[in-house]
């Protein structure tokens, strides 16, 4: 079955080979067309056998008919995203009422919340660009080990407590992921490297930290020790390095 963005793509069609589509939606086209051979034929075929870009009659509102597609599949996501963040918030909120060990503010459900909706939005807006299974799970571990290295570092911190400043470093690590994304407008090679270059980033944040001014850590107690911290990152790092490796097998599949 066809999923909606290849249903979309088609039904632009007729206004690309007529050259009456809008700047946006020949570059959508395009775009979908280097990866879907299929597309790319129909757009050769349609072309070649035009005199006059005219000579195609393009339905009428085609292009505002699948835009109002695209809208109505964003709302209709982000409205299960969201039930899905009020149904996880659930389970803390139920466990307070059976347990003292469970002590959450309205502060916590907020930015866990936040968290949760964001991880999920962003899953399934960029998951959406490709119909490609390894580029979808690619966006599945970078999402998921981003999300993971966000509550952590938030909750308990990954170098010594949630206050030390060190921790701040993560915060670059998923911005050059986030950077390197846009830039290379989520194709997947772009995102392999921009998944490289964050495990990179991740794994070298505790030998940064402790050339800037040492590992300030809890007391023994309570910190994992410098190797920890070194294991914990490397963890993360294999978790970015599976991701790139996921969008580079999408590259390679959309080469054939």
């Amino acid at each position: 079955m066809e999923s909606l963005s290849r249903n979309i793509i088609l039904d632009l069609l007729p206004a690309y080979i007529a050259g009456e589509a809008s700047e946006e939606t020949r570059a959508l086209v395009d775009e979908y067309a280097r990866s879907d051979q299929q597309i790319a034929r129909l757009i050769r075929a349609g072309s070649l056998g035009l005199t006059e870009a005219s000579e195609v009659d393009a339905p009428v509102h085609l292009e505002m008919k699948a835009i109002r597609r695209i809208r109505s599949s964003i709302r209709r996501q982000m409205a299960y995203v969201f039930l899905g963040t009020i149904a996880l918030l659930m389970i803390p909120f139920m466990a307070m009422q059976f347990t003292d060990e469970v002590d959450w503010s309205p502060a916590d459900f907020i930015i866990m919340g936040v968290m949760l909706f964001s991880a999920g939005l962003t899953y399934v807006l960029i998951s959406k660009m490709r119909d490609n299974l390894a580029y979808r799970l690619g966006v599945a571990v970078a999402v998921v080990t981003g999300f993971i290295l966000v509550w952590g570092n938030l909750a308990v911190g990954l170098i010594g407590s949630e206050d030390n400043p060190m921790n701040l470093m993560y915060f670059g690590v998923l911005l050059i992921g986030i950077i390197g994304a846009i830039l290379s407008l989520f194709r997947p090679r772009g995102m392999m490297y921009s998944l490289y270059a964050a495990a990179a980033a991740q794994f070298l944040v505790p030998f940064i930290a402790m050339l800037i001014k040492g590992l300030q850590m809890d007391p023994v107690d309570k910190s994992p020790g410098v190797l920890g911290i070194i294991i914990l990152n490397t963890v993360f790092a294999v978790l970015f390095l599976v991701s790139a490796t996921l969008f580079r097998k999408a590259s390679e599949a959309e080469k054939k």
